[in-house]
């Protein structure tokens, strides 16, 4: 008896262990996945403005209120005018502290260091804005709340809303003093490259996967195989690299380009990233098939040709599918490859596979290090993060989806 409960102790032991990994597992899992939803709701609500920062206008100005979209023209430039919103006609000028001195230069208020208008710590900037006010009634002040004249009133500004961050053309969240806060651009990136990866391993993928499966000699799928498995193995970067030295130079020299860090680029990329994943999910579904079925259509006359596109490729179509979904997942997720040959230009570039674009995880992992902890690109980026996480959730969920519905078959 004693013998036989020492001997359930070890398997006991082991049994407690393994469950207290899985829930571990669980629970940090679970902890990533609210930190990032928090830090990246924390973006909305908030003014597009950093901290300590304010608006104000002359205190006779109509304009009281301000959307983002506003803001960011008035401060580019696209509006030049206060009546194109509802305000009098007077010319717009931005001012704040990182165009101050070219300003007082452009005015030919000073003409070397303004240091002697302003004073050494711009002690002097309040009264003199109130004076400057008065000759330029249209001034638009971007400031501290301690260099707001009293000529001036501050705007109210509407907050950052997920409608203007996922609509916005823009992604510029470290310019000064507005930044711009458009995750279009990104989105757009990623779904270009990512169509266009698509696209070239379905070219490849599954032909491969039939080939293993229906046709190869075992001798030539087992090293197939190996190198397919060699191909999973290898880090992103590595991939990135040899695009960069071998892909990028390719691809300028063929178009004529400036440039070969194109979406075009990427997307070949990313296809021989996603090809592993496609080839092996594909074969499994095509092995799966009832050697019945195979066997019934053969005896019915057909050649093996047409038992394999007549029989094998619709009843493993699900199973296909759900590995081309795993292989888009990968696709979506991928980060350095894709930083290193795309060009990293965050402008909207319509179906053009030849221009620069910058894909949701290439500008984390560009900007992150850059983003000053808890300021609006830090938060920024994190709801980038969030898109990012929910699209390849859904895919590989969907993918997975299917792989089950295929099994019950």
């Amino acid at each position: 008896m004693l013998y036989r409960r020492s001997s359930q102790l070890p398997s006991f032991f082991w049994e407690a262990f393994i469950k207290t990994c899985g829930w571990s597992s669980s629970v940090i899992v679970i902890i990533i996945v609210l930190f990032l939803f928090k830090e990246g709701s924390a973006l909305f609500g908030q003014k597009p403005l950093e901290k300590g920062l304010i608006a104000a206008v002359h205190i006779q100005n109509p304009i009281s209120r301000l959307s983002q979209r506003q803001l960011e023209q008035l401060v580019q430039g696209k509006i030049s005018n206060w009546k194109e919103i509802g305000g009098r006609d007077e010319k717009v000028e931005v001012l704040s502290l990182n165009n101050l001195e070219k300003k007082l230069k452009e005015w030919k208020l000073v003409s070397s260091a303004p240091e002697e208008l302003l004073g050494g710590e711009l002690e002097k900037l309040s009264s003199f804005l109130d004076s400057l006010l008065s000759q330029k009634p249209g001034l638009l002040i971007i400031l501290q709340q301690k260099y707001i004249p009293q000529s001036a009133k501050p705007i109210e500004l509407e907050d950052i809303t997920l409608w203007h961050f996922l609509a916005g053309t823009e992604w510029e969240p470290a310019e000064s003093p507005v930044p711009s806060f458009g995750v279009l651009p990104l989105l757009w990136g990623s779904l270009l490259v990512t169509i266009g990866a698509t696209f070239f391993a379905l070219l490849l993928g599954p032909p491969v996967a039939i080939y293993l499966a229906e046709i190869a000699p075992v001798k030539v799928k087992s090293i197939i195989k190996t190198m397919i498995e060699l191909l999973a193995g290898i880090p992103s970067v590595v991939f990135g690299f040899i695009g960069l030295v071998v892909l990028v130079p390719s691809i300028q020299q063929w178009f004529n380009l400036d440039s070969g860090s194109t979406a075009l680029a990427g997307s070949f990329l990313l296809a021989i990233i996603a090809l592993p994943t496609i080839i092996s999910v594909t074969e499994d579904a095509i092995s799966d098939t009832p050697r019945a079925l195979k066997e019934a259509s053969l005896a019915l006359g057909a050649t093996h040709w047409q038992t394999i596109y007549r029989v094998v490729i619709p009843y493993s179509a699900t199973g296909i599918i759900a590995a081309v979904l795993l292989g888009v997942g990968r696709i979506v997720g991928e980060t350095m490859a894709v930083l290193m040959v795309t060009g990293n230009n965050p402008q909207l570039v319509g179906l053009d596979f030849l221009s620069s674009v910058r894909t949701m995880s290439a500008a984390i992992a560009a900007e992150m290090g850059e983003a000053p902890q808890g300021g609006l690109h830090y938060k920024s980026l994190f709801a980038v993060g969030c898109i990012l996480f929910m699209l390849t959730f859904f895919i590989n969920f969907l993918g997975e989806l299917l792989k089950y519905f295929k099994k019950l078959q």
